[in-house]
C-alpha cells in the first residue's frame, strides 16, 4: 500500500496483531488500572478504509469526569503511536471551529514522534506536527476523528482528512496476579485467591 494512502508505514509487518498481547503490553506500561479500556473500531467508509484498511484500536483512560486517549494501534498491524492532550490554541486563529464548524469532535491530541508517529503524521497530513480531534469515546458508539495540522504561512489550522469508524468491541484488560496464601505456613489454610473478570461489550474475540 502506498505511503500516501496508508495510515502507518512500518519497515516490517505481520499479518495479525494479537489483542491479548496488546493488552499485556498496555498493562506492562502501567495502564492496567480499573479505569483503563481498549476500544476497537472498523473503518466505516471508503476514505477511512484507504487510510486504515483494518480499522484502529485505541487505548483510553477513563475517570468520572473525562476520557483520555493515550495510544492508537492500527488493528492487525505492527503500527502504533502515542498521543498527548493538546489545546486548540496550537491551531492558531479560529482553532477547531474554523476547521470543523460546530461538530462535536473537540478532544484534541497531538501525535508524538514515538514509534510510528512520524510516518503516521506524514501519511495523514504530510506535516511534522499533526493533531487528532476526537468525538466522544464510549462503548458501543461509533467514532469520528479529524486529522488537522497547523499552517505557519496562514497562521491557521488545516483540516487534512476526516475518518469515520464503526464500533467493533471493548477489550478486557489482563488482571494482575493476586498474592496467594503462604503455603510454607502449615497453619495457613486460606483458599487460593482467584479473580476472573467478565468479558466486556461488543465482539470480544480477536479478529
Amino acid at each position: 500500500m502506498a505511503p500516501e494512502i496508508a495510515l502507518m508505514s512500518c519497515s516490517m509487518r505481520v499479518a495479525r496483531l494479537s489483542l491479548f498481547g496488546l493488552c499485556a503490553a498496555f498493562a506492562a506500561s502501567g495502564g492496567a488500572q480499573a479505569a483503563s479500556h481498549i476500544y476497537s473500531y472498523d473503518s466505516a467508509n471508503p476514505i477511512t478504509e484507504r487510510m486504515t484498511e483494518n480499522g484502529l484500536t485505541f487505548m483510553v483512560e477513563k475517570s468520572l469526569l473525562s476520557v483520555r486517549v493515550v495510544r492508537l494501534v492500527e488493528t492487525h498491524d505492527v503500527g502504533a503511536a502515542d498521543l498527548r492532550p493538546a489545546s486548540e490554541g496550537v491551531l492558531g486563529r479560529g482553532g477547531l471551529s474554523d476547521l470543523i464548524g460546530g461538530a462535536s469532535e473537540r478532544d484534541l491530541y497531538e501525535i508524538t514522534d514515538q514509534e510510528d508517529g512520524k510516518p503516521l503524521k506524514h501519511a495523514l497530513c504530510h506535516a511534522d506536527r499533526v493533531w487528532l480531534a476526537f468525538g466522544r469515546i464510549k462503548s458501543g458508539q461509533d467514532l469520528r476523528v479529524h486529522a488537522v495540522t497547523y499552517d505557519p504561512q496562514t497562521g491557521k489550522g488545516r483540516l487534512c482528512v476526516t475518518l469515520d469508524y464503526a464500533f467493533h468491541g471493548e477489550w478486557a484488560l489482563p488482571v494482575a496476579p493476586m498474592r496467594q496464601p503462604d503455603r510454607s505456613d502449615p497453619f495457613n489454610d486460606a483458599p487460593n485467591n482467584t479473580l476472573a473478570g467478565p468479558a466486556l461489550g461488543g465482539d470480544n474475540l480477536p479478529r
